[in-house]
């Protein structure tokens, strides 16, 4: 009988190792659960601030394309005509050196707007990692 008692504390034993085990399977689970929710908060201000940046480029552009361009380019044109070059040769110096700093903006604020909308590669690599954890813990 006494035999029979120690198979029921083996038994207890291991359904109790399995249990302890689910049990911290579950709580590891839960805790990378809480930490890949925050990478993703994290990473969603980040994007955010990226998008803020993006947009405030966008808008000085703006502010400098409409605002300034007129009397800067007129100034431009007649210091030109002042150093020596007629009209049309100052008038068009002036619009593409104009048009250069546009598109440096442009290009500035487009790839700030790429990384925006790029997917976030750390997230899937951080949940495949998680996975292959997970796996290996209950193996």
């Amino acid at each position: 009988m006494s035999e029979h008692h120690g198979d029921d504390d083996t038994g207890h034993r291991k359904r109790g190792s399995v249990s302890e085990l689910l049990e911290r399977v579950v709580e590891q689970t839960r805790e990378i659960a809480r930490a890949e929710a925050e990478l993703v908060r994290a990473e969603a201000a980040h994007r955010a601030s990226l998008l803020r940046n993006a947009v405030v480029l966008a808008a000085i552009a703006l502010v400098f394309a409409f605002g300034a361009i007129f009397p800067l380019t007129q100034s431009a044109v007649l210091g030109l005509q002042w150093a020596g070059i007629a009209e049309g040769p100052a008038t068009l110096i002036v619009g593409a050196v104009l048009l250069i700093c546009g598109i440096i903006l442009a290009l500035v604020a487009a790839s700030l707007l790429r990384k925006v909308s790029s997917p976030p590669d750390r997230i899937k690599e951080n949940l495949s990692a998680d996975a292959r954890t997970l796996k290996e813990s209950l193996k």
